[in-house]
């Protein structure tokens, strides 16, 4: 069962559209391009989450650990779009005292 990942980020995320596209060069200069399959778009997102250590930081550091970059969960983007996505690793420098910041990069799951 994929889990979800309830936590939602700070304001300031940032959202990173590719295309996969195939390009092929000829020897007289033209150039062909072409979309790689029929889900040729990614939306990669990155952000942060501010908080306590206990109560708010080490949850999501705990989650992202038991998914070890390689299992998808589900996230809904601050757009509103809920999709499977993957974490990789994580930052946590402290802010001051016991409030700390965590630094997350989505990647989506594309599994079709």
């Amino acid at each position: 069962m994929i889990k979800t990942f309830p936590w939602q980020i700070d304001m300031g995320a940032s959202a990173d559209k590719q295309y996969r596209v195939k390009k092929t060069q000829f020897g007289d200069g033209y150039t062909q391009h072409s979309s790689t399959g029929i889900n040729n778009t990614t939306k990669n997102w990155s952000g942060t989450k501010t908080g306590a250590l206990d109560t708010v930081i080490k949850p999501i550091e705990a989650f992202i650990d038991e998914h070890a970059g390689v299992l998808p969960f589900y996230w809904t983007d601050p757009h509103g779009n809920t999709k499977q996505y993957t974490c990789a690793g994580a930052s946590i420098p402290q802010r001051k005292g016991d409030y700390w910041q965590i630094t997350l990069n989505f990647e989506q799951f594309n599994n079709t």
